[in-house]
């Protein structure tokens, strides 16, 4: 998560980035891509690097503010059926796996 905690959480935004710091995804709680940052290694990658690079930084950001709003409906103790569409933190763990080894 960015440095926005004390705003509520409809207004924050999750970042996520390769390990490299080559390629970063800043997505708003509702999911859309607020913005991506491309450094200049990562512009030496293969198109279909770079693209699976920038998808899997966004699938991260995205399941970020996803469990962050299970977070506050589990905790607001919502009936469950509320949030069990939602992705839990195993999603998020996976996603992140998937981004730690492109």
């Amino acid at each position: 998560m960015t440095s926005n905690d004390n705003l509520p959480l409809s207004e924050q935004a999750f970042l996520a980035r390769t390990p490299d710091d080559a390629v970063l995804v800043r997505n708003a709680v509702k999911g859309h891509i607020l913005g991506v940052q491309l450094e200049p290694k990562a512009m030496r990658d293969p198109m279909f690097e770079l693209a699976q690079r920038i998808v899997a930084c966004a699938d991260v950001a995205y399941l970020q503010g996803q469990v962050a709003l299970r977070e506050q409906m589990e905790n607001a103790k919502l009936d469950p059926v509320c949030y069990a569409d939602f992705p839990t933190q195993g999603d998020l763990s996976a996603a992140r796996d998937r981004l730690r080894n492109l």
